[in-house]
């Protein structure tokens, strides 16, 4: 009988936004289904677990931060982006976080290590440095094209990047070539799947109609900024339209639609937006990556509203110029810019060609594969 080895990976996310859990969650599943449980994931919200003041309140001022537009952040961001000084902040840090990331590490033995978010990756890296046999380090970027130097520590085994301009970049600080891989943002397989779906079997199966335009709005995890200025100007010009929106975690948005505007239906937190997506002609959107990523695989036409300044910033030239979506920054251009898509299904079908041919559907599965090599590499 054959010896079937079995590998801990250690994911590393945190709940700033949903799309570092939705990008671990995909990962996971991804090497389930071809490892079975030979692949064991411990799925670790870092900022929660090392216990750190003020690390473990991130989470919970990420809505505040990025509030202004995203004017304050995007200035963090900008004056933070530098490899150098992250290199800086992580050795200056150590005192502080070291004990707390050894024991988290100590707690979670693996035979890889996997950041899902900036602030881990220079921290561990720095840790794990100092060890005699640490286990490899990788870092899953999960920024379209503007990411940040926080992803990419020199201590990384390997670095996965979603797009050709994210790997030009992490070049441009020095990281070589054979430790960068080029896999697209990790989402769930099931998107892959649920795109050959006939969308008329999928409207019956959520109830919504099975003629006429649906229209899916999402404003990521917490559907903040202007989303509710936007869902009004939309229903206003499009009245007979389905409207559905996923409001997320924002409960406070989900009751002031119930009781302002008139909308078939508003829906938090989903498990399926698979099945939205496929349901819908266009999506209108904040320009967040793991929705892009998402509506590229079901070829679904994008109007972007909103963009939060930093890492979002380059997905919107991105799409624009590769033509599978618009730019539509207030409510009024928004709705006419839906209007605009859905009177013409050629437009529409342009963009959803486009859409596809920037999709990398197997995306979790390629970084899946690459991770269980690497464990048992190690």
């Amino acid at each position: 009988m054959s010896f079937l080895p079995r590998r801990r990976f250690l994911f590393l996310y945190s709940t700033t936004g949903a799309g570092h859990r939705a990008a671990a969650l995909a990962i996971r599943d991804a090497l389930h289904s071809r490892y079975g449980s030979r692949a064991e994931v411990i799925l670790c919200d870092g900022l929660q677990a090392l216990r750190l003041w003020p690390l473990d309140r991130f989470p919970r001022w990420w809505p505040f931060m990025v509030r202004l537009g995203g004017v304050p952040w995007g200035a963090f961001y900008r004056l933070t982006n530098s490899p150098a000084l992250q290199q800086m902040l992580a050795r200056s840090l150590l005192p502080l976080t070291g004990a707390a990331v050894g024991r988290l590490l100590l707690e979670n033995p693996a035979d890889v290590v996997v950041s899902l978010h900036p602030l881990f990756t220079h921290t561990f890296g720095s840790v794990l440095r100092r060890r005699i046999q640490p286990p490899p380090l990788v870092s899953v970027v999960l920024d379209l094209v503007s990411i940040h130097a926080a992803w990419c520590s020199p201590d990384c085994t390997q670095i996965f990047v979603p797009t050709p301009q994210a790997a030009a970049r992490a070049l441009a600080w020095g990281i070589s070539p054979e430790r960068l891989e080029c896999a697209g943002l990790p989402i769930h397989p099931r998107f892959a799947a649920t795109a050959q779906l006939d969308p008329a079997d999928v409207r019956v199966q959520l109830g919504l109609p099975a003629e006429g335009p649906v229209i899916l709005v999402a404003g990521g995890g917490d559907a903040g900024g202007p989303l509710f200025k936007v869902i009004r100007a939309i229903a206003a010009r499009l009245p007979e339209a389905c409207l559905v929106v996923i409001a997320g975690n924002n409960a406070r948005l989900r009751q002031v639609l119930a009781e302002q505007i008139r909308v078939a239906h508003i829906e938090g937190f989903v498990e399926n937006m698979d099945m939205w997506m496929r349901a819908a002609d266009v999506l209108l959107t904040k320009a967040g990556p793991n929705t892009v990523a998402e509506a590229l695989v079901m070829g679904l036409p994008m109007v972007l509203y909103h963009v939060i300044p930093g890492q979002e910033t380059g997905n919107v030239k991105w799409l624009l110029n590769q033509g599978a979506g618009f730019w539509a920054p207030n409510p009024e251009r928004a709705a006419t810019t839906v209007a605009t898509l859905l009177a013409e299904p050629r437009l529409r079908a342009e963009m959803s060609a486009a859409a596809r041919a920037l999709a990398r559907p197997a995306s979790a599965i390629v970084i899946g594969d690459a991770l269980w090599k690497l464990a048992n590499r190690a």
